[in-house]
């Protein structure tokens, strides 16, 4: 009998180019009750490369070689068992397999299981155990749950409260490139927490904002907008501005209306800087919502165009 770990390594060699030929040799692997036979059959079973689509029969596979100790196998069963791949939702198998897979030292699952219990998914929430898996995850190296490390020491959540660590995390995450990190360490030089002022806040919101972070963009508008003599510069703030406004955000849509309407970065319209007032209030924006009421009781909706309302 051939090696079981060379027919594995054979069936990945050939996985690409010859899925069929993968699959026969994944399952002389599992004949001879190597667990990672068991895990390539139920991937490729899973995804239906290489044979007929089967979720309920990949489930049975990852089961066999989970049971067998084989930690990847124990992680898919905790992704499936939360609702991924038609597998119907099951929370506390969820819970309880991403937890073996923990135990067994399988770094993906000390994320996933720290937020199960953070939220309480498939069990009652359980701040520390939340702390402790997320912590594991942070020391693996995980960015996000730098972060969330982080949130946690600043709050006291599970934890005492330390904000040397939270600062600590919160800058780990966001050198790591996690938007909410970025933006949180501009928020803290902002507050003086941190050294660097507004300076270190442009430099953090504009690194959360290139990730596509939209409460960072609209922060960092507004402090070109706010800025004083050489620190303003109010075309920066109109583009960023329009940047959020297209998503849909109220707050954002005001802010251009008005920035049309009185001509501030922009060429003055008042007809765009109207419509964006109409769109600012479709949108839940108070001061939006109080002008447009305003025009309505003065009469004059009859000579402008208020969208969206």
């Amino acid at each position: 009998m051939e090696d079981p770990a060379d027919l594995c390594q054979r069936a990945v060699d050939c996985y690409a180019t010859d899925p069929e030929r993968s699959y026969s040799l994944f399952r002389e692997a599992a004949e001879a009750g190597y667990p990672n036979g068991f895990f390539g059959l139920a991937e490729m079973t899973l995804a239906g490369y290489g044979t007929q689509r089967d979720p309920l029969h990949a489930m049975d596979l990852y089961r066999v070689a989970a049971d067998a100790g084989h930690p990847p196998s124990m992680y898919r069963l905790g992704m499936l068992y939360s609702g991924e791949g038609g597998i119907p939702e099951d929370p506390e198998q969820c819970r309880l397999w991403f937890e073996r897979a923990a135990e067994a030292g399988m770094v993906e699952a000390y994320p996933e299981i720290g937020g199960i219990y953070m939220y309480g998914y498939g069990t009652p929430q359980d701040p520390e155990k939340a702390y402790h898996w997320y912590r594991l995850a942070a020391e693996s190296g995980d960015p996000l749950s730098m972060f969330k490390i982080g949130y946690m020491c600043s709050e006291g959540i599970g934890t005492e409260k330390d904000e040397d660590e939270a600062i600590r995390m919160f800058r780990m995450s966001a050198m790591r490139g996690v938007p909410e990190a970025q933006f949180k360490m501009a928020s803290l030089a902002l507050d003086g927490r941190i050294p660097g002022g507004r300076n270190a806040a442009i430099q953090w919101y504009t690194s959360a904002s290139e990730s596509g972070f939209m409460p960072a963009k609209f922060n960092l508008a507004t402090l070109y907008y706010d800025g004083v003599g050489d620190e303003r510069d109010v075309g920066k703030a109109f583009g960023l501005y329009k940047e959020v406004a297209d998503t849909g955000d109220g707050d954002a849509l005001f802010m251009v209306g008005r920035m049309y309407f009185e001509g501030i970065g922009v060429e003055r319209d008042m007809e765009k800087g109207f419509e964006y007032f109409g769109r600012a209030a479709a949108a839940g924006n108070q001061l939006a919502m109080e002008l447009v009421q305003d025009i309505r009781r003065r009469q004059n909706t009859q000579l402008i165009r208020i969208d969206g309302l």
